[in-house]
């Protein structure tokens, strides 16, 4: 479990948001597996989880676009995000699940400080807030 703290944050409002949502759910999808929950609801729970990010990578690339930043590595990492996520149904027992939700949390934490906090910085140069 990965608790949302401060220093997660870009100060870009939408983004902190939907950075901070996806690492409840991927908690809150640890805390089924750990409780024994049905494969049902954990699976929907990863959907869940999945549809997060792709609505999160989204978002982003659309203030890219409207923005006029160059998105070069910072679309190849969403693309491979992307790419990784659609590949999670393969595995849905319990050590499937909790494996993909470990690497999309550790994505997303690496993610924040490789390429968002810079993305951020050009946003509120911008004036995004």
């Amino acid at each position: 479990m990965i608790a949302w703290e401060a220093r997660y944050e870009v100060g870009i409002a939408v983004i902190d948001g939907q950075h901070r949502e996806m690492l409840e759910l991927a908690n809150r999808l640890l805390a089924g597996l750990q409780a024994g929950r049905e494969r049902d609801e954990l699976v929907e729970a990863l959907r869940e989880l999945v549809r997060a990010a792709e609505h999160n990578v989204a978002t982003e690339e659309r203030l890219m676009q409207e923005h006029g930043l160059a998105v070069g590595h910072h679309a190849e990492e969403h693309r491979r995000l992307l790419e990784a996520i659609r590949h999670f149904d393969l595995r849905l027992d319990p050590a499937g699940i909790a494996a993909s939700t470990r690497w999309l949390s550790d994505w997303l934490l690496g993610h924040i400080d490789e390429d968002d906090r810079p993305f951020a910085e050009q946003l509120r140069a911008r004036g995004v807030t």
